[in-house]
């Protein structure tokens, strides 16, 4: 039923910028709703496999959905949430455990500094609060914050490189401290036609006292917006775990729609 109202009636897209959500895959786009719109993005499904010498984790989204509104021609409001998620975890010689339940709530704003329509060379702040809805299992477990830093620069060929450094303040593993998490994504797309296919790396390095661990993926994707409705685009991605901090494979398929 989502699906259905993202894809809405007629799209009436004339005199506004080029469709820009924030997927698929990890980078943060530069760009802004225009003043007055609505962006819903919706990850209909995502799923993640990470297998380890002691167990085998896969979790299941379904319906994560992110709201974008332009304020003003500079300046967006974002929330974040997902409806379902549900995790099995089999230990080996241990038995299965499942969860299930809602994900965590997140909010925050974008302001552009530089060409908030994400051509040629675009800067924006993004802070936001992630607020512990999920169970433990879940979610992040207690409020956290943080700040992206999203760039998009435009290359010869038509070619587009977005970065999207982050730092967050997260929540120790196992006590009620924080430490900080460094974030850092790079990545190449082009249009042609209709598709605008990318690959991306990125990197998390995480310094909770506990354990210092840095999570790696290569990710590809690909978005489609239908000539006939400029404000709609479908997308799939995988993201391959690059090492053993990391899960194995993350595969995501989503629309989006503006309003």
């Amino acid at each position: 039923m989502l699906v259905a109202l993202l894809l809405g009636l007629a799209d009436a897209a004339g005199g506004l910028r080029d469709l820009c959500p924030d997927r698929p895959g990890r980078l943060t786009p530069a760009c802004i709703v225009d003043a007055g719109h609505l962006l819903v993005e919706n990850g209909t499904v995502d799923f993640t496999h990470d297998r380890t010498s002691d167990d085998v984790t896969d979790t299941f989204a379904l319906g994560n959905t992110l709201l974008r509104y332009g304020v003003t021609q500079h300046l967006e409001l974002l929330a974040e949430w997902t409806p379902y998620l549900h995790q099995r975890t089999r230990t080996f010689g241990a038995g299965v455990d499942r969860t299930d339940g809602i994900g965590d709530v997140a909010l925050g704003l974008k302001q552009s500094l530089l060409n908030p329509d994400g051509k040629k060379f675009s800067l924006a702040l993004q802070p936001f609060v992630v607020v512990p809805t999920a169970k433990a299992a879940l979610g992040v477990g207690s409020t956290e914050i943080g700040l992206i830093v999203p760039v998009t620069v435009a290359l010869p060929a038509e070619i587009e490189l977005g970065l999207s450094p982050e730092i967050d303040r997260v929540a120790d593993a196992g006590s009620r401290g924080h430490h900080a998490q460094y974030t850092l994504i790079g990545g190449l797309s082009r249009q042609f036609g209709a598709f605008t296919p990318g690959v991306e790396v990125a990197a998390v390095h995480d310094d909770d006292p506990t354990g210092r661990t840095t999570k790696a993926t290569f990710d590809v994707y690909t978005a489609y917006v239908p000539k006939a409705l400029p404000s709609v685009q479908f997308d799939a991605a995988a993201y391959i775990g690059l090492n053993h901090d990391t899960p194995d494979i993350e595969a995501i398929v989503g629309v989006s729609k503006r309003f």
